[in-house]
């Protein structure tokens, strides 16, 4: 069992982070993807890293409590909206391998997910692992 939460580093080490990406931006692109809002400051200033795995958060629409056909856009989120793909991923990569730990997972997560190149102000900043799941799946599939 993986029981995912925001407390991920604290609960099993394991280190995250929510993308931004401008609403317009198609989600199946990985250069699409940048800093969440609410940290993108903090890292065109300098506080960068690579150890963390990089997922979707930002610029969602969502059903609406208004009715069965109704949708609300948010382009700000939080990682709370990063916590269920993580799970989603995780389910999935059971499926396709019913031995995976939380580990495999996450090592496997980090090792096939891609580094863009931010390009900011002139400068070219890599940024990544950005989650691939085609490429974990494709891993898990050859075990």
């Amino acid at each position: 069992m993986f029981v995912i939460s925001s407390s991920l580093e604290e609960t099993y080490g394991f280190k995250f982070h929510g993308l931004g990406r401008d609403i317009l931006d198609d989600p199946d692109q990985f250069e699409s993807y940048q800093p969440g809002y609410w940290w993108a400051k903090d890292f065109y200033e300098g506080n960068r890293f690579t150890d963390r795995l990089l997922v979707p958060m930002d610029a969602r629409t969502m059903a609406w409590v208004n009715g069965q056909d109704a949708y609300a856009f948010y382009g700000e989120g939080g990682w709370s909206w990063s916590i269920p793909y993580i799970a989603g991923m995780y389910a999935l990569a059971a499926q396709v391998y019913p031995e995976i730990t939380p580990d495999v997972f996450w090592e496997l997560a980090m090792r096939t997910g891609r580094t863009i190149t931010l390009d900011h102000g002139g400068e070219k900043i890599p940024f990544g692992p950005i989650l691939d799941p085609q490429a974990l799946i494709a891993v898990l599939q050859e075990k």
